[in-house]
């Protein structure tokens, strides 16, 4: 299982059409809006979800979803698991080129998963290969030469063999975390241990799929353009896409005044009402494969007591938020659709804990953290936490300080702080204090221990690229505390990982569900992460759009096979 972070700065761009090389006049170009692009276009390296439609455009993975939510081939023409789950063997698509003229085979999939297994890799799908057979091995930093990877196994130019060291029921899905890069393309610059060239080329995709990177500028967006030697038979409605930043605060206008083509993945009701109203636009509409959510630091300051992350739950009343934020008074025809609404527990709400999730199945054991101000008071009361004479909790004489971190500029956020400084500061009497950064400031200052003193909260969204239930585990599992890796909350609970190990290693999933139930248990218990909402995503886009379909796991970068544009 691989998320995506959902972006939440707003970019201080300009919004000239023609500066990315197109007009949303032109019927074989379609222009998206996207609240900020990095740049960091390599299926390897990305964090973000608008970084995260070039790189579905340009590049493929071994499979990949269909609108039903079903694994399809892709690169991969046949797939075929042991039935000791043990072992996965992809037989190759032949005659697929990469957009640079050379030939993919068996050779650029061994490439990039023996990337993504190298000791001096800095990405986040880090966790993509640990369980091949060798893994350890080859990702050992004291190495002084490339050893042998038994997980990997070429038998010939298009029949790749991948062999796990146990059955897990997400082995399959675990290598659908990345698209396949060229090998020919770093073959004069990587060596084992070197990657910093593949890093170095985020700028520069060169991929299987339906596009190209024509131009990329940080201020006017992304433009690509079809690429020639793209092997499908789809993808040809619309030879063109500009992907441009748009500010968050305006992103509607600009769609509702033609200078933009589509808006993927609206929450906001003040957007999705005008929107249902507006006879010019179509929309799309599905279950969110996410939430937004908060973050406690376990290891430093009063959040490192779980009692006091506990009474910070308490003390939030997500209800209130959920009620005031998705109220939607001028949404027409929706079909009675739930905008917004309180997960009970953090995972993924496509999985098969979606019930559980979404509240609709009631687990005995489960705390929700409901909101109890006068719970959230008793529990920093018992733990020690008594109001002093600073009109401050305290506690062996340091005083309650939350220090939130939080993006700059973002209309969720705007509502959240005031609650969080009300609730926390004016009830519980905390000293909150707010840092406001832009999005890749606040994942570096979360990521990286340099920066682990300041902060106690932060807030952040993300979606899951697929709809197993094994989401938990980078986020909550003690492997994955260091620096770049996903449990930025750096929670270590032994007893957690035990039954999260149990879940994923059991193959009957209608039990394995059962035991995820009681790893959600644990994960509320720490509630090191918080869940704030989960929602329906909203597409909105042009009439002239024709035959989008997007769904959960199929966004409109995967949607673009069938459309055209009127």
């Amino acid at each position: 299982m691989k998320k995506l972070f959902k972006v939440m700065a707003a970019a201080a761009c300009a919004l000239s059409l023609t500066a990315c090389g197109g007009s949303s006049k032109k019927s074989d170009t379609l222009v998206v809006g996207a609240e900020e692009l990095t740049g960091t276009f390599s299926p390897l390296y990305y964090t973000g979800a608008y970084d995260g439609y070039v790189i579905d455009l340009v590049y493929n993975k071994l499979m990949e979803y269909d609108v039903d939510g079903n694994l399809q081939p892709s690169l991969a023409e046949k797939t075929d698991v042991a039935k000791d789950g043990k072992t996965i063997t992809f037989n190759l698509r032949k005659g697929v080129k990469f957009s640079d003229g050379s030939d993919f085979t068996a050779k650029d999939v061994e490439f990039s998963y023996k990337v993504v297994s190298d000791p001096s890799y800095t990405g986040r799908f880090i966790s993509t290969c640990q369980y091949l057979e060798g893994y350890k091995e080859y990702n050992n930093k004291k190495n002084k030469k490339e050893p042998d990877y038994p997980g990997i196994e070429v038998k010939d130019d298009y029949t790749v063999v991948f062999h796990f060291t146990e059955a897990r029921n997400d082995n399959l899905q675990s290598l659908m975390n990345i698209s396949v890069i060229s090998s020919n393309q770093f073959k004069d610059s990587y060596a084992y241990k070197k990657t910093k060239p593949i890093q170095d080329a985020v700028g520069k995709p060169i991929g299987t799929g339906p596009y190209v990177l024509d131009k990329w500028e940080a201020g006017t967006g992304a433009s690509l353009k079809k690429n020639e030697k793209y092997w499908g038979d789809d993808y040809k409605g619309i030879q063109n896409v500009i992907i441009k930043p748009v500010k968050m605060e305006t992103e509607y206008q600009e769609l509702k005044s033609g200078n933009i083509d589509l808006l993927a993945g609206q929450i906001e009701p003040k957007k999705i009402g005008p929107a249902s109203n507006n006879k010019d636009l179509t929309i799309n509409h599905y279950p969110r494969g996410g939430m937004g959510y908060i973050t406690y630091n376990t290891v430093n300051g009063a959040t490192s007591e779980k009692e006091v992350r506990q009474a910070l739950s308490y003390a939030f009343d997500r209800q209130s938020f959920v009620n005031s934020y998705y109220e939607c008074k001028d949404c027409k025809d929706l079909d009675g659709v739930e905008i917004g609404y309180v997960p009970t527990t953090w995972n993924n709400p496509i999985s098969k804990l979606g019930k559980v999730i979404t509240g609709e199945e009631k687990v005995d054991g489960l705390t929700n953290y409901n909101y109890d101000i006068e719970k959230a008071k008793k529990l920093l009361d018992d733990a020690g936490w008594k109001v002093g004479a600073s009109g401050f909790r305290e506690k062996d004489g340091q005083k309650l300080e939350i220090k939130i971190m939080a993006i700059k500029d973002h209309d969720i956020l705007n509502n959240l702080i005031p609650m969080w400084k009300k609730a926390w500061g004016e009830e519980l009497k905390a000293d909150v204090k707010v840092a406001t950064v832009d999005f890749n400031t606040l994942m570096d200052k979360v990521y990286y221990d340099k920066n682990i003193e300041e902060w106690n909260v932060y807030f952040m969204a993300t979606s899951f690229t697929d709809d197993t239930m094994s989401g938990a585990v980078t986020n909550f599992d003690s492997k994955y505390v260091g620096d770049g890796l996903d449990n930025t909350s750096r929670l270590k609970d032994e007893k957690l990982d035990s039954l999260m190990d149990a879940a994923l290693t059991e193959m009957d999933m209608d039990k394995a569900k059962d035991k995820w139930v009681e790893a959600q248990k644990q994960v509320n218990e720490d509630v090191s992460a918080l869940p704030v909402y989960g929602n329906t995503y909203f597409d909105f886009y042009n009439k002239k759009i024709k035959n989008l379909k997007t769904s959960a796991l199929y966004q409109w970068t995967h949607g673009l096979r069938d459309a055209t544009i009127e």
